[in-house]
């Protein structure tokens, strides 16, 4: 009796072919879970900017904030439970990459630290901050991926920068909002496109 048809290789070659496959669909799960946070964080920082700036009386951290990332959570461990995707800090294949986000997410802390804790700039200047140095971790991802998503992105981090710079500070998560959702959602978002195409290829 013959084998039922199959499109991947035989012999030695089929194990390769399901690791290649397997790694390409486990940068799908990654990217799509950060363009997802990306909008979540979007959405509380727009919604809490509204709040601010219309004095909508309602609790924007009982409401907004608590609420929305403890569903977050829960749903994000279901979608890797789902996928049955592990989610490895310190993978060999994002090494670098990985040691690039540690690095900007240790400049954060020391740029919000910096404003919260320490009081040494405005709000809006901490925002400007931020949004030129996720700029340059999206410069590095463009880099790295070898795609234009994420420079694209990288591009619209830069220019709310500037806009931040010669803001008031009741902008600051306006900003923000605004960057999370087109300089970082939807380039991830087209980062899985384009690697859902090539597994299809």
């Amino acid at each position: 009796m013959s084998s039922a048809p199959t499109s991947l290789p035989s012999g030695a070659n089929t194990e390769l072919a399901l690791s290649v496959e397997r790694a390409y669909r486990e940068v799908i799960v990654l990217d799509r879970l950060s363009a997802i946070w990306a909008i979540i964080l979007s959405k509380c920082l727009l919604a809490q900017w509204a709040i601010d700036e219309f004095s909508i009386p309602i609790s924007g951290l009982r409401y907004i904030w608590l609420l929305t990332l403890m569903m977050a959570v829960i749903a994000t461990a279901l979608y890797i439970r789902a996928h049955q995707s592990q989610i490895n800090f310190l993978p060999n294949q994002f090494r670098v990459g990985t040691a690039i986000f540690a690095g900007v997410l240790v400049s954060l802390g020391f740029i919000l630290y910096a404003h919260f804790a320490l009081k040494l700039f405005s709000s809006i200047t901490a925002t400007a901050l931020v949004c030129a140095l996720l700029g340059g971790w999206s410069l590095a991802r463009a880099a790295l991926r070898d795609a234009y998503p994420p420079l694209v992105g990288a591009l619209i981090w830069w220019i709310l920068a500037g806009y931040a710079l010669v803001s008031k500070d009741n902008y600051s998560l306006l900003w923000m909002g605004l960057g999370m959702f087109f300089a970082q959602a939807l380039p991830d978002f087209a980062l899985v496109r384009r690697t859902e195409k090539s597994l299809r290829v």
